[in-house]
C-alpha cells in the first residue's frame, strides 16, 4: 500500500475536525441526560438510551472500518457518515417527547457520526507517518473544543433553557460536516487481493490483552460519562457549575495530551499504562466515597488527564502498530468500537440499573474494572508478550 496524496499534511484541517467533533461531545455528554431528565425520563430509561447509542456506535465503527479497508477511502466514509448523522438527528425536534423515537434517533445518528470517528484517526495517522508520536498534539485541539463547548453550553443553557440543547448539537454536527468536506488525503491504493481476515489476528496474545485492558479502562468510565452530571445536579450544583467541573477535567486532559510526545521519548507504552491505570483506580475509589466539596470533585477531574488522555493516546498508537496495512481501518474500529464504545456502553448500562442503590456502588465497580485492567497490564509486562510490546514502543 502506498500513499496517493503528495500534498502537505493538513495540520490545521485535521485539528479543526477534532475541535468540532469534541465540541459535539462537549455539548452532548454532560447535558443530554439532563435534557432527558427534564423530559421526564427515568434513570433506567436514560441509561438504556445512552447504551443503545453506544452499542450502535460499536456496530457503525466496525461497518465503516470494513468499508474503509475495502475501498481504501476512509475520508469518503467520514463524509458520508457525518452527513447521514445530520439528517437523522434533525428528526429529534419531532420526537423529543417519545421515548422510542429518542432512542432510535440517538442510536441512528451515533451509528453514523461516532461510527466514522475511527476512520478519521486512520486519516490522521497516515498523514503523520513516522511522526505518529505527535498525534496527541493534534488531538489536544479537540480537547480545546470540548472544554469550550462544555463551558459555553452549560452557561447558555443556564441563561436560556435546556430545550435549546438539540439545536446546539445539530449546529455542531453541521460544522463537523463542513470540516469533513474541507479535509483531504488518507487514501491508499489497494492490492488486487482481498483484504486480510481480521479474526486470525485477534488470536494473538498481545492483541487479546490489549483489548481487555482498554475495554476495562473504558468500562470504568461508564458511571462517570453517564451519570456524573446527574450526581452533581443531585448535589445542588447549577448547570454552569457542572460545566465548570467538566472543564477542569478537560484542561488537565489538554496538559497531558501535550506531555505525551515527551513521555513517549522516555517511557514505554506499558509504563505509561501502569501510571495511568493506577491514577484511574484512585480516581474512582475517591468518587466511590461520594465527595461533597467542590475541591474534592475538582481533584477527581484533574485525574482525567491520566485516565483518559494517556490511556487514549497509547491505545491509538498501539492499535496502529498491531493492525497495520490493510487491517488499519478495522484495527482503529476495534479500538474505538470494541474497546472504547463497547466498554462505555457496559459501564453506563450497569450504572443505569444500579444508580438507585447509590452512586458509591457504581463507582466501586468502576474502580474494580480499572484495577483488573491494571493487573492485566502487569501480567502483560511480565509475560512473554512484554518484549513485543517494548519493540512496538521503539517504533514510534
Amino acid at each position: 500500500m502506498q500513499s496517493i496524496e503528495n500534498k502537505p499534511v493538513p495540520y490545521t484541517r485535521l485539528s479543526a475536525y477534532y475541535f468540532f467533533g469534541c465540541a459535539l461531545y462537549g455539548a452532548m455528554l454532560p447535558y443530554w441526560i439532563l435534557w432527558m431528565r427534564d423530559k421526564g425520563y427515568s434513570a433506567v430509561e436514560i441509561g438504556s438510551v445512552t447504551s443503545a447509542q453506544i452499542i450502535m456506535t460499536v456496530v457503525g465503527t466496525y461497518v465503516f472500518g470494513a468499508l474503509s479497508d475495502k475501498t481504501g477511502k476512509p475520508l469518503t466514509m467520514v463524509r458520508i457518515g457525518v452527513l447521514l448523522a445530520v439528517m437523522v438527528f434533525a428528526a429529534i425536534f419531532w420526537a423529543a417527547d417519545h421515548y422510542l423515537g429518542v432512542m432510535l434517533i440517538l442510536a441512528g445518528s451515533s451509528f453514523f457520526w461516532q461510527g466514522v470517528n475511527a476512520q478519521f484517526e486512520v486519516i490522521t495517522l497516515r498523514h503523520l507517518g513516522r511522526f505518529k508520536a505527535n498525534y496527541s498534539l493534534i488531538r489536544l485541539v479537540g480537547s480545546v473544543g470540548f472544554v469550550l463547548s462544555v463551558w459555553g453550553t452549560g452557561h447558555l443553557l443556564e441563561w436560556a433553557s435546556i430545550d435549546l440543547l438539540p439545536a446546539i448539537i445539530l449546529l455542531l454536527m453541521v460544522l463537523l460536516l463542513g470540516m469533513a468536506l474541507v479535509n483531504y488525503g488518507g487514501e491508499v491504493r489497494l492490492s488486487a487481493s482481498q483484504p486480510p481476515a481480521l479474526l486470525p489476528h485477534l488470536a494473538q496474545p498481545l492483541v487479546v490483552m490489549a483489548i481487555a485492558i482498554f475495554f476495562l479502562s473504558n468500562l470504568s468510565h461508564g458511571s462517570y460519562y453517564g451519570f456524573f452530571s446527574l450526581y452533581l445536579e443531585e448535589q445542588g450544583y447549577s448547570q454552569g457549575a457542572i460545566g465548570n467541573l467538566w472543564s477542569v477535567a478537560v484542561v488537565f486532559e489538554l496538559a497531558m495530551f501535550a506531555l505525551m510526545p515527551l513521555m513517549l521519548r522516555h517511557f514505554s507504552y506499558s509504563h505509561i499504562l501502569l501510571i495511568s491505570l493506577t491514577m484511574t483506580v484512585l480516581r474512582w475509589a475517591v468518587m466511590a466515597g461520594e465527595p461533597q466539596s467542590w475541591w474534592a470533585l475538582a481533584f477527581i477531574q484533574v485525574l482525567h488527564g491520566f485516565s483518559f488522555s494517556w490511556v487514549h493516546s497509547v491505545g491509538i498508537l498501539l492499535f496502529k502498530q498491531l493492525f497495520s496495512g490493510a487491517l488499519e481501518g478495522r484495527g482503529q474500529a476495534l479500538f474505538a468500537g470494541g474497546c472504547a464504545a463497547a466498554g462505555q456502553a457496559v459501564g453506563i448500562a450497569l450504572a443505569g440499573y444500579l444508580w438507585h442503590l447509590g452512586p458509591a456502588l457504581t463507582f466501586i465497580i468502576s474502580a474494580l474494572a480499572a484495577l483488573v485492567a491494571l493487573i492485566v497490564t502487569v501480567l502483560l509486562i511480565t509475560g512473554r508478550t512484554g518484549q513485543r510490546l517494548q519493540s512496538l514502543t521503539r517504533q514510534v
